[in-house]
């Protein structure tokens, strides 16, 4: 009944209405929200400065829906003639038609921050620089087990979480995967949720973000607005960086050490630390420690993190597409150290530190450049220190995974990782994306 009524106070306030989304996405991160608005009866239009083209498989999912579409630069008309804007996770918030609407005071909502604000059901957010998806996942299977009405959102390609707001209740639980840029839209609000969890904090986005400051204030909006009672579930070297003062809730710590045994799917210490997490965040929610435990061993991983796709002869192939940074590659080669690496690196720079992964690059036997801002940041370097590793720039996958699986094969054994620490742009829409193009090269090449 409840969930009838929401919808109904909903749709009351929104009929009519002119509701504008801000980036549709490649991704399609804006479809959930074209569908729900225009299921209330709004008028919705969406402005993205991407083209059609580049947009056709997000509109194609949208045409049984009576949608106006704004492609290329956007227009100052737009932002003014509605009477709600929704911003995607990463629009910018100094851009300019966002802050002539603000100026007149026009509402700026994101999905996030407006489910949370009407969702009833209890919340598990979860956020950190990386282990956000993982984490997530397992703690979501191991409610999913344990019997629970729960359901997984939030960061998570494919799911719409305003979309939720149909079908859950007071007796269900979410499990958000929460990025920076959607966390950002909590401080309007002054909203977290009351369960949160904290993975670990780097640097990350700095392409995005004028200052890590910035970064860091968006990730703790997942509990500076939390209220006594509420949970924040926290790695244990976060402890110093968080002034106690800023947490209301009640706190408790995990580390790697808290998961009592190895992991049979999962890699490396930083999956060590995420079931660790889930663990402990469990337990606090009331799953039993010794069932979380037998369901996270049965963990078997997300697909295009550190995901083994192929195994040929001596050579195993892992798809970590979703390094997009230096730290990443950085546990992935502690991961994969048992056998000679041949690694796949570069991309984009998101302007992040790089002598932590330039320190780890004599694990490795060979690198093939991909090429990218962050390449040109580190080409210099690498030449002086391991001219012999590196291969020419490519600047088309096909060819750079071709020599990375002959090197591979020399080697024997080993992994051809494909860990690139670095953003996709230079050649692909995202890293998942790229992921894709990866597993299918990867294919046409062993099936011959």
């Amino acid at each position: 009944m409840m969930k009838q009524t929401l919808i109904d106070r909903l749709r009351r306030r929104f009929q009519g209405k002119k509701v504008l989304v801000v980036g549709l996405g490649i991704q399609g991160g804006g479809v959930g929200l074209v569908r729900f608005f225009s299921s209330l009866g709004a008028r919705v239009t969406v402005t993205d400065a991407k083209s059609a083209r580049q947009l056709r498989s997000a509109i194609d999912q949208l045409r049984d829906c009576p949608v106006s579409y704004r492609f290329g630069p956007h227009q100052e008309r737009d932002f003014l003639d509605c009477d709600v804007i929704f911003t995607g996770p990463s629009v910018k918030r100094d851009l300019p038609a966002l802050m002539i609407a603000r100026k007149k005071r026009i509402p700026i909502e994101t999905e996030l921050a407006f489910f949370m604000e009407h969702c009833p059901a209890k919340l598990i957010g979860v956020t950190g620089t990386r282990g956000k998806s993982t984490t997530s996942a397992m703690i979501y299977q191991v409610l999913k087990a344990a019997g629970k009405k729960v359901f997984l959102a939030g960061n998570v390609s494919g799911q719409s979480t305003i979309n939720l707001l149909n079908v859950v209740d007071k007796n269900s639980l979410v499990v958000l995967e929460l990025s920076s840029w959607q966390l950002a839209g909590f401080h309007a609000k002054r909203i977290s949720p009351s369960a949160a969890v904290f993975t670990n904090l780097y640097p990350d986005h700095l392409n995005y973000y004028r200052t890590l400051d910035e970064y860091h204030n968006d990730k703790k909006a997942i509990y500076l607005y939390q209220r006594p009672g509420d949970l924040l579930v926290l790695n244990r070297s976060l402890a110093q960086l968080l002034p106690r003062k800023e947490v209301k809730g009640r706190m408790v710590f995990f580390r790697a050490e808290d998961f009592p045994a190895k992991l049979r799917y999962l890699r490396g210490r930083h999956n060590q630390e995420n079931a660790a997490a889930a663990l402990v965040t469990l337990e606090q929610l009331g799953i039993k420690k010794e069932f979380a435990i037998k369901q996270l061993l049965r963990f078997t991983g997300l697909v295009s993190r550190q995901e083994t796709i192929a195994k040929i002869g001596t050579v195993e192939i892992v798809n970590d597409t979703t390094s997009t940074t230096p730290t990443a590659t950085i546990r992935a080669i502690d991961s994969f150290y048992d056998k000679n690496i041949v690694l796949i690196l570069g991309g984009n720079s998101k302007n992040l530190p790089v002598d932590g992964l330039l320190t780890k690059l004599p694990q490795v036997k060979k690198i093939v450049l991909l090429a990218g801002s962050f390449t040109d940041q580190i080409l210099p370097r690498l030449r002086a220190s391991c001219p012999d590793k590196i291969t020419p720039v490519y600047h088309e996958l096909q060819p750079a995974v071709a020599t990375a699986y002959r090197l591979a094969c020399r080697l024997k054994p080993s992994y051809l990782l494909f860990s690139p620490g670095a953003t996709s742009f230079a050649m692909f829409n995202n890293e998942f994306h790229r992921g894709e193009e990866f597993v299918r090269i990867c294919r046409a090449l062993t099936s011959k």
